[in-house]
């Protein structure tokens, strides 16, 4: 909602800060497939879930550049977005599962 109502190309220098991130990520990922460490881990998407939020505000004001500019692709804007949800709700649910892990190891260690 911010990117919509914020001045226009307001947020658009996130575009290089998110790309850098995300290729942190990819050689993170890339070492800890070596490594193994759940720290990386839980770093990697805890990164990943800020970065690719930013990406929502990102992509959102690119496309009002676009349309601004005359744009009319909606499958294609659509679609911009729809990858960065998608990243965002696996994320989440990966942490989530992580946590609901956590608590059960707890219950047990308990009982």
């Amino acid at each position: 909602m911010a990117a919509l109502v914020a001045k226009r190309r307001s947020y658009l220098f996130l575009g290089g800060i998110l790309s850098s991130a995300t290729t942190l990520l990819l050689v993170l990922g890339l070492a800890n497939m070596f490594m193994g460490s759940i720290k990386v881990y839980m770093f990697q998407l805890y990164v990943g879930l800020m970065a690719f939020s930013g990406f929502v505000i990102f992509d959102t004001q690119m496309i009002i550049e676009k349309a601004h500019h005359g744009s009319r692709d909606f499958a294609g804007h659509a679609s911009e977005l729809f990858v960065d949800f998608v990243a965002i709700f696996i994320r989440l649910l990966l942490i989530l599962m992580r946590q609901a892990e956590k608590k059960d190891d707890r219950r047990k260690k308990r009982y």
